[in-house]
């Protein structure tokens, strides 16, 4: 008895199986109960394979342009050099409050001309209780990480 597969390339991500666009090999009764009713895949004829080599060989291009941008960004946030901002403390050097992702964001776009926004999920940041200075990361893309200076001064 021979096994029957059938070459699918998938629409969504699916768990177990792939990521959008991958071109697998699935058992005909997988394909016909599961993946088309669900539209989470169709039948890879000569076609579709093309044209997805194609929008595939797009997004690489686009990765590929955004990478270097985040570069450059990473280059100028680095030579900046330091980042200040000014908080009350009390007697023993812990200042009041604390200083958020917000606060980052805004002191980084007040100083700096981004091309792209930044969003509080791409900051990471330390227990910054203290005044003193503190290393932020900024994740702009998997692979570029930013590392930025954080003065904290009493006001």
């Amino acid at each position: 008895m021979v096994k029957k597969t059938i070459q699918v390339i998938l629409t969504k991500d699916v768990q177990g199986l792939g990521k959008q666009g991958t071109l697998i090999k699935v058992k005909p009764g997988y394909i016909r109960n599961y993946l088309l009713p669900l539209k989470l895949a169709k039948i890879a004829t000569i076609n579709l394979i093309n044209q997805f080599e194609y929008q595939q060989k797009e997004l690489d291009l686009k990765q590929l342009e955004f990478t270097k941008k985040c570069v450059g960004v990473k280059e100028l946030l680095e030579s900046f050099g330091k980042f200040t901002t000014k908080k009350k403390i009390s007697e023993n050097g812990v200042f009041y409050g604390k200083i958020t992702k917000k606060h980052i964001l805004e002191l980084l776009s007040n100083k700096v001309d981004l091309p792209f926004e930044l969003n509080k999920n791409q900051l990471e940041l330390p227990e910054m209780k203290k005044i003193g200075e503190y290393i932020i990361e900024i994740n702009l893309t998997r692979n570029v990480i930013a590392k930025i200076n954080l003065e904290i001064l009493p006001e």
